[in-house]
């Protein structure tokens, strides 16, 4: 057996195999598809979502002790977060910094363009990993980050086609 012939199939699960090894290989809800894009769209909160949520996106029940006072004073005041965005903040810095910056334009077409939005919270992000036993069934990155974000203008509808 010729050992040239070996070679490309090869050279090519090499490539597959490290792009898997990055953390962030292929993700089904990938804005850009391919192998290192995983911005996310922007996911819109329903009403019933934002209902049951603070201004920063948290659940009231994570409210401290010395702050309950001023949560219900300011329970009508606060407006809620919009929506969010994830994206995978695995892998090299400009690939992460790429990410970054499409989860920033999926907010841009959300809100209906630049500047028009808040971030309200950044930080670790929903891990989409679902395993039977030691096998990873479904791709994703196994290092989320989330944007959480209100749009300052007009608010968009969620997309209840789920």
């Amino acid at each position: 057996m010729d050992i040239t012939r070996c070679k490309p199939p090869f050279t090519i699960a090499l490539v597959a195999l490290t792009a898997l090894a990055t953390g962030c290989a292929v993700d089904p809800g990938a804005r850009g598809g391919g192998l290192f894009s995983n911005a996310a769209k922007a996911y819109i909160y329903t009403p019933e979502e934002q209902a049951n949520m603070t201004a920063k996106g948290t659940i009231p029940t994570m409210v401290a002790p010395s702050e309950i006072r001023a949560y219900f004073e300011n329970a009508k005041k606060e407006t809620k977060p919009t929506g969010e965005v994830n994206y995978c903040d695995a892998g090299l810095s400009s690939l992460v910094q790429s990410r970054r910056n499409e989860a920033l334009a999926a907010i841009d077409d959300a809100c209906g363009g630049k500047d028009q939005y808040a971030i309200r919270h950044e930080g670790p992000g929903h891990i989409k990993a679902h395993y039977a036993g030691n096998i990873q069934l479904t791709p994703g990155c196994n290092r989320s980050k989330v944007i959480i974000f209100r749009c300052s203008g007009v608010q968009p509808k969620p997309d209840m086609r789920k």
